[in-house]
């Protein structure tokens, strides 16, 4: 019998923490009420069910990371980890450079088109704060999705079958799992042990009417594309960290320094969720960061040859 190639090892985990966090997260709910009846200034109040299953996920996840870790980790993702400083420095701040570059040509597009209006919304003191969280989100989102996404399961993918099924597969996983989502909010009373299992069906309802999340699907796989491309091209991870990390930070302190004029920004900037991803502008705007980074990868691979780089948009 042939083992099991790396990304149906991934799965079965993926499916075991699911499993287990389904099993917890009721436990877990009930544990937390009875600290904020007992403790109200530690817990001033209830948590809502969706943010307990999320955490029970994350303890899930670690504890069977520890025995599964030889199983899912790939031999190579040490090198693509390890790459040495200065190349890990420099392929990060290219990548941050990049993204953040995209999202500031961008907003100037919006707000030429009518659709944001650019203005200090902030205290400096709000908004220095606001963008520390924002980076330190775009850094750890950047950072673990990286590594599973494209260090795991696209690097499992690709040494299992062509690059095309792998870039395909793995980002369409990508982009789909951002839709996994519960419905509305809500606390349990009292110990319902089935809890768990009820509320990760809710999470896929998103999927039941498909076509209004298609934009956000396809714009978030052309990203993954991107970042994909990016890690082969390379060799390692630093590349799509910092563009991931980039691109984050930037959509998340956009409205540091302006407004939306409207809600729906139509099919140009985004009308369905999330905004601006779902946007042909957006799409375009990926593509021209995936084509800078393969002139930057080739203008790097003629200077370490020797030669005089082309000129680079």
């Amino acid at each position: 019998m042939n083992p099991l190639r790396i990304h149906q090892r991934l799965l079965i985990f993926l499916l075991l923490v699911l499993a287990l966090a389904c099993v917890i997260s009721p436990w877990l709910a009930l544990g937390a009420d009875w600290f904020a009846a007992r403790w109200p200034g530690l817990l001033p109040e209830r948590i809502q069910f969706s943010r307990v299953f999320n955490r029970a996920f994350m303890i899930a996840g670690f504890i069977l990371f520890i025995p599964f870790r030889r199983q899912i980790l790939p031999a190579q993702l040490k090198n693509l980890l390890t790459p040495g400083a200065r190349v890990a420095g420099r392929n990060l701040l290219t990548g941050m450079g990049l993204a953040v570059g995209s999202i500031t040509f961008l907003v100037v597009v919006m707000a030429v088109s009518n659709v944001f209006t650019l203005f200090f919304r902030l205290s400096l003191e709000a908004a220095l704060a606001q963008c520390t969280g924002a980076l330190a989100a775009g850094i750890f989102a950047g950072s673990l999705e990286e590594v599973f996404f494209r260090g795991i399961l696209l690097v499992g993918l690709r040494e299992n079958g062509g690059p095309v099924r792998a870039y395909l597969l793995a980002n369409l996983f990508y982009s789909a799992i951002h839709f996994v989502k519960p419905g509305n909010p809500y606390f349990l009373d009292g110990l319902s042990p089935l809890a768990g299992f009820r509320h990760l069906l809710t999470t896929f309802e998103p999927f039941l009417d498909p076509l209004p999340i298609l934009p956000g699907i396809f714009g978030l796989f052309l990203i993954g594309v991107v970042l994909s491309y990016a890690l082969v091209k390379t060799g390692n991870l630093y590349l799509s960290i910092g563009l991931h990390a980039g691109w984050v930070f930037g959509l998340k302190t956009i409205r540091v320094f302006g407004d939306f004029q409207r809600q729906d920004l139509g099919w140009l900037f985004g009308s369905t969720d999330p905004k601006i991803v779902s946007g042909v502008i957006t799409w375009l705007g990926i593509i021209l960061v995936g084509v800078v980074i393969s002139r930057l990868i080739r203008a790097d691979s003629q200077l370490e040859a020797g030669r005089p780089p082309a000129t680079v948009a």
